[in-house]
């Protein structure tokens, strides 16, 4: 089935009809490009085409839910080569192949971060924007009297999403892998009092929300796009 979904990620779903072992191995072949495993919204792990990762173990009961949230990771830039995303084979749980799934796509385009936004903790479970996301938003004003400039956003203790200022992408961050560490967030997207500036983040794996001195970000004026790579 095609989505027509060129961007984002697709949310799929399936409940689990018959009893598995314990752990039962959940295998997606062929995943494009990075899966979000999780079991009654419990996270259990990724699924990756880049590290060739396609199978893990799930403890999953009969009747209970299976969610794969699909992460594009963007396309090959070249002509005539087709690089199709989502899960584009069967999936298996043990050896059985689980079918009927629901599949949701889920855009990221200014009117969905602005929902996001105005929820304020408000979105319900079954609501295809609330799970299984992380989901992180803050506020601020700018004084009239601050002259505005270019800027770039830093995520420290952050590990890997997609950062929104006033509902614009300024883009994915993910700066454990480097090089480039700071999105840019250019002048024009600010705004001055009275307007409220508002910053939502979509993380995937790991925020650094343990206590409210840890979960911050900054705006700085150097970028840094030669970090640290893996080994």
């Amino acid at each position: 089935m095609i989505l027509f979904q060129p961007f984002g990620f697709v949310l799929y779903k399936v409940s689990v009809p018959f009893q598995p072992t314990d752990p039962g191995v959940l295998t997606v072949k062929g995943i494009a490009d990075r899966g979000y495993v999780f079991v009654n919204k419990v996270f259990q792990g990724i699924l990756s085409r880049e590290q060739k990762v396609e199978s893990i173990p799930v403890q999953v009961l009969k009747g209970q839910e299976i969610e794969i949230l699909v992460e594009n990771q963007g396309r090959v830039c070249a002509n005539q080569i087709k690089d199709p995303k989502g899960i584009l084979q069967n999936v298996t749980l043990g050896s059985k192949t689980l079918a009927n799934w629901t599949m949701i796509p889920i855009n990221l385009d200014p009117k969905s971060i602005h929902e996001i936004e105005s929820s304020k903790g408000t979105i319900r479970t079954n609501d295809a924007l609330s799970a299984p996301f992380f989901l992180f938003a803050g506020e601020f004003t700018i004084p009239n009297s601050v002259n505005i400039l270019d800027t770039f956003l830093k995520v420290d203790g952050w590990h890997k999403g997609v950062a929104f200022l006033n509902q614009f992408n300024l883009g994915r961050y993910w700066p454990i892998m480097g090089p480039q560490v700071t999105l840019y967030a250019p002048s024009i997207l600010f705004q001055k009092a009275p307007a409220v500036n508002h910053v939502t983040l979509l993380e995937l794996e790991n925020a650094p929300c343990g206590n409210s001195n840890s979960c911050v970000i900054q705006f700085v004026d150097t970028p840094i796009i030669n970090g640290p790579v893996p080994e």
